[in-house]
């Protein structure tokens, strides 16, 4: 498994910070026909791009009212290992070897677009391999803005039983090795949609909680999935973070997170077996962990082993999640860890007492972990934490750490680095080294005993 250690010598540039309520203009509006392109987004190689590639985006405005439209993504920016998170890069000042970033306010890049006929504005950004969301911001006739708006013509997904939406539209960028360079990272094509019909499907459905509630699933079936196949499929739960949404959240891994784009590539590359991923949202439950638990036993679990041909025991099912979902990753694995054979706990864990504790947890050992962060991630500490403490505690784990923040483009590397390496994969000598460790604490015993005898004939 790969582990950011060093990355190279990375290309030193002048920039400066990119605040987020700025924005500059079209990149090269004035060059740019934008009537030869349809409304939504399209990508193109282009000789004129620092990346070998733009992203062309006409934004139909269904208001027809806006006298200001920016398209904007706290991915878009670029950094380096060197000069690290406080110097983004704008993508038209992309470099080989950078990396898309961001996360937050600070980072997010906006780009004021031309008005280029009645309700279409167009504008275009260089940007390097992988996956990115993107959304607009208008600006009304009365001066306030509406934001967080999807494409129109490349709208985010939807659950058709809930009529519910994810948050952000996506836009999908080649890998060009020649001016993008070689290294790890940098080659993101597993994010991208397949085009040889090798992909499996998202279905999203709903199911009855606790409360007698309507709640939403997505749920990734692989290529040439049989509901009939003798042997059931294994399973892979997955928790979003924490967001502004009450409702939705089980969207935002497989349109933002990329997921079923992910898990196809690596399936149809044969990097990974067939599986099946089921999402949900645990947003409305206020990371309450005890009805997320009772959540996920209860109703989700019982719903996909009756509805899909899946494992209904733990050698079958694995558990992860990002930032808060990270955190729920986390007690799932202190408390459950004998109800799943995998677990990804990513860009969060526990902290305090519940850390502190880790010694009263049983079953710690069973099951394989894979922990992960982003490099520039400002919740690194109680991951580090985490790894540390299983290692004083001489627990078997995977540890990553890649080139990105708390972000979708570190969930994407670490998502694709646990099915591609850890997931269903073989225990390389797990199950002997725990037989080893039982013996030890049998001779231990034994020892204890002996002399416990001993020091009674005396």
């Amino acid at each position: 498994m790969k582990k950011v250690i060093s990355l190279g010598i990375m290309t030193v540039l002048v920039c400066s910070l990119f605040g987020n309520n700025q924005s500059v203009s079209a990149a090269g509006a004035s060059e740019v026909d934008y009537t030869d392109y349809a409304p939504g987004v399209t990508v193109e190689a282009d000789p004129a791009s620092p990346t070998g590639y733009y992203a062309t985006f006409v934004y139909e405005d269904e208001t027809s009212a806006a006298t200001k439209v920016e398209l904007y993504s706290d991915t878009f920016h670029h950094f380096t290992i060197k000069d690290g998170f406080e110097n983004p890069y704008k993508p038209e000042n992309y470099k080989t070897g950078m990396f898309p970033a961001g996360g937050n306010s600070d980072t997010t890049y906006y780009l004021e677009l031309k008005k280029i006929g009645e309700d279409l504005w167009g504008g275009r950004v260089p940007l390097s391999s992988g996956a990115y969301p993107y959304n607009f911001r208008i600006t009304n006739p009365d001066g306030s803005t509406t934001a967080r708006l999807d494409d129109p013509n490349n709208p985010t997904l939807t659950n058709t039983a809930t009529g519910i939406q994810s948050v952000s539209s996506m836009v999908y960028i080649p890998y060009d090795r020649k001016i993008m360079g070689k290294g790890d990272w940098l080659d993101r094509s597993v994010e991208l949609p397949r085009t040889d019909h090798k992909t499996g499907t998202v279905e999203t459905v709903a199911y009855t909680g606790a409360a007698g509630d309507t709640r939403g699933l997505a749920v990734y079936l692989p290529d040439g999935y049989n509901p009939n196949r003798k042997k059931p499929y294994k399973v892979l739960y997955m928790s979003h973070g924490m967001s502004g949404d009450r409702y939705g959240n089980e969207l935002r891994w497989m349109n933002e997170g990329a997921v079923a784009n992910i898990t196809d590539n690596l399936i149809a590359d044969g990097k990974a077996e067939p599986f099946i991923v089921v999402t949900m949202n645990n947003q409305d439950f206020n990371w309450d962990y005890k009805k997320i638990e009772e959540d996920q036993f209860e109703h989700i679990m019982p719903y996909v082993e009756t509805n899909y041909n899946v494992y209904d025991t733990p050698e079958g099912r694995a558990y992860a999640g990002l930032s808060m979902g990270g955190m729920t990753t986390n007690r799932m694995y202190f408390n459950h860890a004998d109800e799943f054979a995998y677990f990804g706990i990513w860009s969060y864990a526990v902290t305090g007492e519940e850390l502190s504790n880790i010694g009263s947890y049983s079953h710690l050992d069973d099951p394989s972990v894979m922990i992960g962060v982003g490099i520039w991630d400002y919740l690194i500490e109680p991951v580090q934490n985490l790894h540390n403490a299983l290692n004083e505690e001489g627990i078997e784990h995977a540890y990553l750490e890649v080139p990105a923040a708390h972000d979708w483009k570190s969930w994407h590397l670490l998502y694709a680095a646990f099915v591609e390496d850890h997931l269903w994969k073989s225990d390389n000598g797990k199950e002997e080294k725990k037989k080893e460790k039982e013996k030890l604490k049998e001779e231990k015993e034994q020892e204890k005993q002996e002399k416990k005898h001993a020091k009674k004939k005396e």
